[in-house]
């Protein structure tokens, strides 16, 4: 027999939830601002974690450049969490009117090559509202990492589907889904940023560190000889919105693994220096280096 506590569960937190996607975007983005520095003063962990990427990755910065620049990340970062209830509670067209698109010609001559289009999307901004844009205009599919908790999936799964877009997890059943997805002509997101198994992935240089990069991304393009395209989503201040642009990237199309693992890096490095503080640092990118290479994690404790 089916036990009823999921389903209350899920009423629970949608009665506790719901009420903020009904606040206008601003005020909740403010919300959000302030929720993130109080809890990247609490959690010192996840403090460390990003106070060591942004260390790794700005060398050049002063310290004093380097702490302004995590305040700012945990503002950013709380704000996408406030934005969360938006992606999965409120009506899909308050959203669909809050993204815009730089450069949709982009996107449009990818795809009318007839061979799929591959997104690389970064942990960057709302990458989220990616989903409120493309369905509306194109056949759209994401691959997605199923989250441990099963409320907290079956959230994040009706919230993605509902506008259209198909879900493909991250396991040999989703890439054959992907992979069919792009021979009928599909657009297919990937977050490419994910740090992966050492089995599905080569070292290549990130931020002139060398870090686990998976080959799922070279995979799907190379499956069709699909267009590769990165999209930044940037958040756009005082609640006005989101901008989507994409990126043309060239060099996935190798046979070389590492060839391609460090054009993908290179194509995030970049968008990620449009707006640094909208990247979500508190992620252990630089994790499980190659034998002999320094844990930056550690820093603290080397010195």
């Amino acid at each position: 027999m089916r036990k009823p506590l999921p389903n209350l569960s899920f009423i629970i937190l949608f009665c506790l939830l719901f009420p903020l996607s009904l606040l206008p975007l601003h005020w909740s983005q403010a919300l959000g601002k302030k929720l993130g520095v109080f809890l990247i003063k609490k959690n010192k962990k996840r403090a460390h974690i990003a106070r060591c990427n942004i260390k790794t990755a700005f060398p050049e910065m002063t310290i004093n450049e380097q702490e302004e620049l995590l305040v700012k990340t945990a503002e950013e970062s709380g704000k996408w969490l406030a934005e969360s209830v938006y992606v999965w509670f409120r009506n899909p067209n308050y959203l669909v009117n809050k993204v815009s698109v730089s450069n949709p010609e982009l996107l449009a001559a990818a795809h009318k090559k007839g061979r799929g289009v591959v997104v690389i999307l970064p942990h960057f901004g709302n990458w989220e509202l990616l989903n409120f844009y493309v369905p509306q205009n194109y056949p759209f599919g994401a691959m997605y990492k199923p989250v441990k908790s099963p409320l907290f999936e079956k959230i994040i799964f009706r919230a993605r589907s509902r506008v259209g877009s198909s879900m493909f997890p991250t396991d040999s059943r989703g890439v054959r889904q992907a992979l069919k997805a792009l021979r009928k002509n599909h657009v297919v997101a990937i977050l490419s940023d994910h740090l992966p198994s050492h089995q599905a992935a080569v070292y290549a240089p990130f931020f002139k560190q060398p870090v686990l990069t998976g080959k799922l991304t070279q995979a799907l393009a190379n499956s069709n000889n699909s267009p590769v395209l990165l999209a930044n989503i940037l958040r756009k201040p005082k609640g006005l919105g989101f901008e989507i642009t994409f990126n043309e990237v060239n060099g996935i199309h190798n046979n070389d693994p590492l060839h391609a693992a460090t054009a993908l890096n290179e194509a995030i490095e970049k968008s990620i220096l449009v707006a640094p503080e909208q990247y979500q640092w508190v992620y252990r990118r630089f994790a499980h280096p190659p034998e002999g290479a320094k844990d930056v994690y550690r820093i603290k404790e080397d010195e």
